[in-house]
């Protein structure tokens, strides 16, 4: 969605300044008003042109489809946490701090080096962290949090940098067992 996001805002972007820089070449005399009737003419020629009527329809429909795509990328939320800056150190030669997504990506390398570890997944809002787990159907559900609240202990927040993060952590069988023959 962040690619969709960063394109639609150069579609909008590059299309503004055009038209900008047109509107101002046009009120100083540079250039006449004749680039509006041809540019009206090019978007008749795209919008009407002299294809077979489902051909248009099928246009139509991409187009409307790519649009509700860039639509629903300005509308939903990116993920959270994932670029929010946690601050690891301040001092007087400056400050050191540590994006979500790295606080994650250590996490997630962590606790997948646990046997019968299936699938890691975590959020990170404001200084706490919700780590959801999911295990395999053979694995002892209480071992394994054990071995996690081991590994993700004060320590591993030390040497991270950012002590004063909490953990909500929740462990869960995977949803589909393996099959058994």
């Amino acid at each position: 969605m962040t690619t969709l996001r960063r394109l639609t805002a150069l579609v909008g972007i590059v299309a503004l300044g055009t038209v900008g820089t047109l509107l101002i070449l046009e009120s100083s005399e540079v250039i006449g008003g004749r680039w509006r009737g041809e540019f009206a003419e090019s978007l008749n020629d795209i919008a009407f042109p002299s294809w077979g009527l489902w051909a248009s329809a099928l246009l139509g429909v991409a187009l409307a489809i790519v649009g509700i795509a860039m639509v629903a990328a300005q509308i939903a939320p990116p993920k959270k946490g994932l670029n929010s800056m946690h601050e690891v150190y301040k001092g007087r030669d400056g400050e050191t701090r540590l994006r979500g997504r790295a606080a994650i990506g250590a996490v997630r390398y962590e606790l997948a080096a646990i046997d019968g570890v299936v699938n890691v997944d975590a959020r990170v809002a404001n200084k706490r962290m919700t780590v959801e787990l999911e295990i395999d159907d053979r694995a002892n559900i209480a071992d394994i949090e054990i071995e996690a609240r081991t590994r993700l202990g004060h320590e591993f927040w030390i040497n991270l940098g950012l002590a004063d993060f909490a953990l909500n952590l929740l462990v869960a069988h995977h949803p589909k067992p393996p099959r058994v023959r």
